[in-house]
């Protein structure tokens, strides 16, 4: 029988930071104190704006409530730092400001008392598990029923499920670091992901994101990609499949990786279907009738693109969906 073990609390979680994942560590950086506010400290990044973490040296010690600048010197504030305000352990609320797109490795790892971050939707890149050992990333993990924890519902920020065949959810945009590597939260030598399928809702996925994920063979990537880091699929024996043209065949040919064309032939189409959860009953009916609310039809051609399919019925029974009229 295979054995599972669910990360359920903080001290779960602790340990993941120390031991079931693999991403990269920055070499020491040279920070800037500010003068505008002496308890942060900031890089200036490649394009002029800057990343930002705590003054451990600031006579002036971060707690209870903080709202997180948008600007420092001058600089807009677009990043935060990797371990920039960990172990700021009075810390229980956090508002991080709309100029912010990226969040670096345990940027809030230790912040024992943290409970709320309030997170924008201008993320584009989140570091491995920059919340861990907080009483916020406690309580999303404990919300997430489904085994995708996620963050203002369109960061996935770690898998803690045991689905070898994964379906992300298409509403997610931002895959985190290290997300599912080491095959997520579950340690059981009995449990790998075989494949995942990437919806094109996704545009980014993370260092590492399937690192070691040595049972992945195959990973269905959608058309809304825009980047993938480095070593995503790294000690994974992986085919990808997408479409022509589209970031997921340059990203494999550049990275020595497997592609085949989900539609091989320019002249050629396919169908899918998508469904909201109440159309999930009808799988279970005897029914030789159903109603097309919440369901829709679409057309996939070479390229990726797809266009809504209206002239469609259904067939006689719920498991061959539609026909063409």
């Amino acid at each position: 029988m295979k054995i599972y073990k669910k990360i359920s609390s903080i001290f779960i979680s602790c340990l993941i930071t120390a031991s079931a994942f693999s991403f990269h560590m920055s070499a020491d950086v040279s920070y800037k104190v500010s003068s505008d506010d002496s308890r942060y400290k900031y890089i200036i990044n490649e394009n002029g704006t800057i990343s930002i973490a705590a003054n451990e040296n600031s006579s002036s010690k971060l707690s209870g409530q903080i709202t997180l600048p948008s600007t420092l010197d001058g600089r807009t504030v677009t990043g935060i730092c990797e371990k920039g305000f960990a172990g700021n352990e009075k810390i229980t609320l956090v508002n991080i400001p709309n100029t912010v797109n990226e969040i670096d490795s345990l940027a809030f790892a230790n912040c024992l008392s943290l409970s709320t971050v309030t997170i924008p939707n201008t993320i584009t890149s989140m570091g491995t598990i920059p919340f861990s050992c907080s009483l916020y990333e406690e309580k999303i993990i404990n919300m997430a029923d489904s085994g995708f924890v996620t963050i203002n519902d369109y960061i996935l920020y770690l898998y803690t499920g045991n689905n070898q065949d994964l379906y992300v959810p298409n509403e997610i945009k931002v895959i985190a670091d290290s997300a599912f590597a080491n095959n997520g939260g579950y340690f059981s030598e009995d449990f790998e992901i075989t494949s995942v399928t990437i919806p094109d809702s996704i545009e980014y996925i993370g260092d590492d994101a399937f690192y070691n994920c040595r049972g992945l063979s195959s990973a269905i990537i959608g058309t809304g990609i825009k980047e993938i880091g480095s070593n995503a699929f790294a000690n994974c024996s992986v085919i990808i499949y997408g479409y022509n043209g589209t970031y997921a065949q340059k990203y494999s040919k550049s990275n020595n990786l497997s592609f085949v064309l989900l539609i091989s032939n320019p002249n050629e189409s396919k169908y899918e279907i998508e469904y909201d959860e109440n159309f999930k009953r009808y799988y279970f009916s005897t029914d030789t009738s159903f109603n097309k609310e919440g369901v829709k039809v679409y057309k996939r051609f070479y390229d990726g693109s797809r266009i809504e399919v209206s002239d469609w019925e259904f067939t006689s029974t719920p498991y061959q969906l539609y026909a063409q009229s």
